[in-house]
């Protein structure tokens, strides 16, 4: 028999869900979240959809700690012949919940309902994190230039890799695309590699400067301050000797999404194979 409730016949279902001790700890739970409980953690976690992410984890927490309480009652009432005291279990139970709160890193939605729960098990609150739009632009490159827009893509950063790269004049108009196969490489090594590989092709437009405009902020950085990969760097360097001056832009991938899509294509190719579109304004390769 259940040494809980003394009616049932004992069993782990009995004891942490249908028992009457379960049944009121849980009906307890499910007043203070507003939340339907469920035997099975995974469908009674996902009850909780639609909820700020640390009511998620904090009702996740909620029913750990029941489920692990009740067996511990059980096993007092059983092994040391303890009787059920209704307040001191949801006491202990209400305690762990709080002890664990601190473990959560999410954040809350910014309104009452879940202000409630976390002032009731005394957690300290988090705002929810704000999002500010970002406004973005494409300028053409100066009268003097060639603009090279580059981007590198590796599946699961450290797999196939690829480099895409476009070419525009100051009319914005596109003049080439090149795909790049690069085999094994992190997605880093390929955002190098566009860059590259852009700067050596562009000589056949005979233009001395050049505007580099990619979405990685390190690699920018790193071809300013001359920190490249060791195997790059002699290529680099016979790259920029033909040009006077080279111009670096930082952009976001909105306005980079042509070459975008060049890169994951890229990332199908085989290493060292080398896709080119020539000569055709407005040109993208498909996908």
């Amino acid at each position: 028999m259940c040494r809980l409730c003394r009616k049932s016949c004992e069993s782990i279902s009995h004891i942490t869900w249908h028992c009457r001790v379960a049944r009121r700890i849980w009906a307890w739970a499910s007043g203070i979240f507003n939340l339907q409980p469920n035997e099975d953690l995974v469908a009674s976690y996902k009850a909780a959809k639609g909820r700020s992410r640390m009511i998620k984890d904090l009702w996740l927490v909620a029913n750990l700690a029941i489920v692990t309480e009740l067996w511990k009652l059980r096993n007092k009432a059983y092994f040391e012949g303890m009787a059920v005291q209704w307040l001191g279990f949801k006491g202990r139970v209400y305690q762990v919940i709080r002890d664990n709160s601190i473990r959560i890193k999410g954040h809350m939605y910014n309104n009452l309902a879940d202000l409630r729960i976390l002032k009731y098990f005394k957690v300290r609150h988090r705002s929810c994190k704000t999002s500010t739009p970002i406004e973005v632009s494409w300028s053409p490159p100066n009268h003097d230039e060639i603009m090279i827009c580059c981007d590198g893509a590796s599946f699961r950063n450290l797999g196939q890799g690829g480099s895409g790269v476009t070419f525009r004049d100051a009319n914005s108009e596109m003049l080439d695309v090149l795909c790049v196969g690069l085999g094994w490489q992190t997605n880093y090594y390929a955002e190098v590699c566009a860059v590259i590989y852009g700067a050596m092709l562009a000589k056949r437009w005979n233009v001395k400067n050049i505007c580099i405009r990619s979405d990685s902020m390190s690699c920018i950085q790193d071809f300013q301050k001359g920190e490249l990969p060791w195997k790059l760097v002699q290529k680099w360097r016979m790259a920029k000797s033909f040009y006077n001056n080279i111009r670096y832009i930082h952009s976001y991938g909105e306005v980079n999404f042509s070459v975008d899509a060049s890169a994951k294509q890229a990332c199908l190719l085989a290493e060292n194979i080398f896709e080119f579109y020539e000569g055709r304004p407005g040109f993208i390769p498909s996908v």
